[in-house]
This record gives C-alpha cells, sequence and structure tokens, in this order.
C-alpha cells in the first residue's frame, strides 16, 4: 500500500511539474514525439519502460509479440472471408488466421530510398502507414484502436489475397476441396509467398513478419457441392452392382440361381417385418402368400 502511494505521489508531483508519463506495459512499445508549444513536430525516441516527458508530448502504443490476423465469418474477425480462383476458374472462398509479429525494432536504420530513420523500422511504421490509419492508442494497455483493423485488411490482408490468388492458379478446386496434400502444399506454399508479397505494399522493408498462415478447407460453390454428392453416390451405385455381378456369377446355378435366391430373400425379409401374410394350407396344396 505504502509503494502503491509513494508512485501515486511522484506521478501527481511530476505531472505538477509539467512532466508526462509514457508507461508501457510489457507487451507494448511507445514511440514519443514532441508536441509542445517550443517543440517542433518530432520523433524523440523508443520506449519500452516508465519514462517520464514533456507534458505536452505525444505517445503512440504498439503491441510487442505474436498478433493474429483473421479472416472468415462471425464477430471478432479483422476481415471478410477471401476469394480466389482455381485452376478450373472455379471461385473458392478462403477463410483462415495469418499470425504476425509487428516489427518495433527501434534502431536507427536507412531504408531504401535512403532516408534515416532515427527510430528505427517502427519510427517507419508509425509514420507512413499507422499514423494515418490513427491506429494506436496514446495510453499504455488500451485495445488498438478501430483503425488498426482497417490497416491490418489493407496490408496483411491484401498480400494474403494476392497470395492466395497466385497459389490456388496451381490447383484445380477438388484437389484443395478434397485432397489433404494438395491443400496443405497450397498453405504451405502461401507462407512461402506472403512475407515478400507483403514488403512490396511497405517500401521493400520488413515492417511486419510472418510467423504462420492456417488456411481452413476451401468453400465452393453449392452446384459444386452437388455435383460431387452426385458423383460420390454414382460411384457407390456402381461399386455395390459391381459385388452384386461377381457373386452372381460364383454362386451355384450361376445368375439365374443367384435371382432365385435374391428373390427368396426378398420375400422372407417381408413375412419378417409382417408385409405379408403366409396362411397354412393342407400338404399337397399349394402355398398361398397374402399381402397385408
Amino acid at each position: 500500500m505504502r509503494t502503491r502511494a509513494s508512485v501515486t505521489l511522484l506521478a501527481l508531483a511530476l505531472l505538477a511539474t509539467g512532466c508526462s508519463i509514457a508507461n508501457p506495459t510489457s507487451s507494448e512499445v511507445s514511440l514519443q514525439y514532441g508536441n509542445g508549444p517550443f517543440d517542433s513536430r518530432n520523433f524523440v525516441e523508443c520506449q519500452s519502460d516508465l519514462d517520464f516527458s514533456d507534458i505536452n508530448d505525444d505517445h503512440y502504443y504498439y503491441p510487442a509479440g505474436q498478433r493474429d490476423f483473421t479472416f472468415g465469418e462471425g464477430d471478432g474477425i479483422d476481415s471478410a472471408p477471401l476469394t480466389s480462383t482455381t485452376q478450373d476458374s472455379q471461385e473458392i472462398k478462403v477463410t483462415g488466421t495469418v499470425k504476425f509479429t509487428l516489427n518495433t525494432d527501434c534502431a536507427e536504420f536507412t531504408d531504401p530510398s535512403g532516408k534515416k530513420w532515427p527510430g528505427g523500422k517502427l519510427q517507419m511504421f508509425h509514420e507512413l502507414i499507422a499514423y494515418k490509419y490513427d491506429a494506436a492508442p496514446s495510453d499504455g494497455g488500451e485495445q488498438m484502436k478501430a483503425g488498426w483493423t482497417s490497416l491490418l485488411r489493407n496490408y496483411v490482408g491484401a498480400a494474403l489475397d494476392r497470395a492466395t490468388d497466385n497459389e490456388a492458379l496451381k490447383y484445380p478446386w477438388q484437389k484443395l476441396y478434397t485432397d489433404a496434400a494438395s491443400k496443405a502444399q497450397w498453405e504451405k506454399d502461401v507462407l512461402t509467398q506472403l512475407p515478400a508479397t507483403l514488403k512490396t505494399l511497405t517500401l521493400g522493408v520488413d515492417l511486419i513478419t510472418i510467423n504462420s498462415v492456417l488456411l481452413q478447407k476451401p468453400s465452393i460453390q453449392p452446384a459444386l457441392v452437388q455435383g460431387l454428392t452426385d458423383k460420390q453416390a454414382a460411384e457407390l451405385r456402381s461399386q455395390a452392382a459391381e459385388v452384386d455381378k461377381q457373386a452372381a456369377a460364383n454362386f451355384p446355378g450361376g445368375i439365374a440361381g443367384y435371382q432365385q435366391y435374391q428373390q427368396q430373400q426378398a420375400v422372407n425379409e417381408a413375412i419378417k417385418s409382417g408385409k405379408v401374410q403366409v396362411l397354412p394350407v393342407p400338404q399337397g396344396s399349394p402355398i398361398i402368400v397374402q399381402p397385408k
């Protein structure tokens, strides 16, 4: 209790003397920008620990560690399902999850255009991309703002859409829908292509690292589902007919004997189920089978 009170009093004292506090959590990194009446609007520093600064300065908090980009149906999803076209010109719906990590490296670096970034790749990401979407909260421990989801759709989602399109064209739809090995290879190829595709949207710099891609079994058009069902039913009927043909050929008396046997079995089943009634008759008289 005494420690908490001391921290509170220290914070109040600092605020009274004109200081603000940057306090990122263990899963955040913050960027500080000068914004006072006598300051130019420029980058000050990267912060991953408690820090005190000018009360007018701004802080932007970004996630450190792995995050998810989900695409599919339902609530809490970052994006609607993606669509791709297969080798045989059929449209499929693609759902799944991409696990990624924002590059929070704050070491000074020079981008491919020759511009120096004293706050590293995180500063580049903030100024060229995230700031335009108003994606980052200004206080630690808060949820990312609504613009973060739009940013993910326009960068991770757009790159993923292109990668799944390119790789789906290598397969006919039935391979992706029914063949586990083909579907797994498609997923692997998308993961291989995605980082390079994403870098084309971020000036050739790895501002976002792709960790894994999980693609669910694609959804296909209802007509294809019905066609596949009909085909499977036809195959089952053909297999059953072939079994009957082989059984008849090996039956005593050949096909004629097999047909007679099948007819007798049908009569026995009808009697057993009560669908026909057998009436007792004197010995030597014909048996009469009377349907109910």
